[in-house]
């Protein structure tokens, strides 16, 4: 059943929306350095989007993980992508945190840097 993960249609369609948020974000960043304020909070607007779609995948594939977890399965597909992704969380924090940690710590900063440009 787990496997059917990647396969369902909700977790296709999130991860089609997370590579789309993705691609625009990558095209609209080409000429950052030239932005002038509001196409920067718009910049900050679109990566707080993409956040939070990846907080969401990051949750969904989290709950199925653990429910893998008390069935007793073995590996699946969706525990090792997880742990993949807490591994590498793992480094990037010194073990201090996961994935949802990291994307709060960007959604923190990003917001500070648009109430900076904001002008409060």
């Amino acid at each position: 059943m787990t496997d059917e993960f990647f396969k369902s249609e909700i977790v296709q369609e999130e991860l089609n929306e997370l590579q789309s948020t993705y691609t625009d974000l990558l095209k609209m960043s080409q000429d950052f350095e030239n932005f002038d304020p509001g196409q920067k909070i718009e910049h900050i607007n679109k990566t707080l989007e993409l956040i939070a779609k990846q907080k969401v995948f990051y949750s969904r594939l989290e709950m199925m993980a653990n429910y893998v977890e008390e069935e007793g399965d073995d590996e699946s597909e969706v525990k090792s992508m997880k742990n993949r992704i807490d591994t590498v969380s793992s480094i990037y924090t010194g073990g201090q945190g996961n994935l949802l940690a990291i994307l709060q710590v960007m959604e923190d900063k990003l917001i500070g840097w648009k109430k900076e440009l904001q002008g409060g």
